[in-house]
């Protein structure tokens, strides 16, 4: 359905921490956003951290990639305060790389000096960009939402030495307004479903069959327009035999928002 504006009801359901500024820049495009958190960010901190902020220190790593824009941020929270400041002036003079404009946005707020950024924001266009310095060269990768590090298989075949720590976790927020979403969602007012990594998908499916709605769900959004941030998100969406009409080739929430659209505008012309 639509709106009294003829505007799209888009469903976002990105970690609280994005819900806000996300629905308004949907709203600025034309979207009439419903904002549910469907995953919460979880500070975790693997066996691997301390290595790579020792080789961060001591100088041993070439590359630091920032795999997502709260990566620096609960990287930083691993690190007792007073020691912040050497680690960040240490890590300026490393070769920083940041996925996208967002990651890129948050290290500056940070004090990080972003040193590249590829154009476009996917497994292979990053890897890509990376291809002529990643040969001989010791690259660590921080990362958080799952899939986010599925370039570091091609940066190792390119000869890079790979080290991968992840910073934090998605968990299920499970409160009743997840719960009163699925019903939301079942009376089928929402025209485009927009999910931006798999543990999103598992808890939004999670929710539907603790109701008993998994499968009536899963025919909603098959009638519905989907769209899904990744090749892990998409699989992620088969596994409960939904379809994902909308894979924009950068994994941008902003590109999605643009495909999401244009998919919306396509189907109201063919009807």
């Amino acid at each position: 359905m639509t709106t009294e504006q003829n505007k799209p009801v888009i469903a976002i359901m990105r970690p609280e921490r994005y819900l806000s500024e996300s629905a308004e820049f949907a709203r600025s495009m034309g979207f009439d956003p419903v904002a549910i958190p469907m995953a919460e960010l979880s500070n975790i901190k693997d066996s691997v951290f301390d290595g790579f902020f020792t080789r961060v220190i001591q100088g041993d790593t070439d590359c630091v990639i920032i795999a997502g824009p709260a990566e620096i941020e609960y990287a930083l929270k691993k690190i007792p305060h007073p020691m912040r400041p050497q680690f960040i002036e240490t890590l300026n003079k490393r070769y920083i790389v940041a996925v996208n404009p967002e990651t890129k946005e948050a290290l500056d707020k940070e004090g990080v000096k972003t040193g590249g950024m590829p154009d476009i924001c996917n497994t292979e266009e990053i890897a890509a960009y990376m291809q002529d310095y990643a040969d001989e060269a010791i690259i660590d990768v921080v990362y958080g939402a799952p899939g986010s590090n599925a370039f570091t298989d091609q940066l190792q075949d390119f000869g890079a030495t790979l080290y991968e720590t992840r910073v934090y976790n998605l968990i299920d927020p499970d409160k009743e307004e997840q719960e009163e979403f699925i019903r939301t969602v079942m009376q089928g007012d929402i025209d485009i479903f927009a999910f931006t990594d798999p543990t999103t998908v598992h808890n939004f499916f999670d929710h539907a069959k603790r109701q008993g709605l998994e499968k009536d769900v899963a025919q909603v959004l098959n009638n519905s327009i989907v769209a899904a941030i990744g090749e892990a998100t998409t699989y992620t969406l088969k596994l409960y035999k939904v379809k994902a009409g909308v894979t924009p080739d950068n994994f941008t929430f902003e590109e999605l928002l643009k495909a999401s659209m244009k998919a919306y505008t396509d189907t109201k012309l063919k009807s």
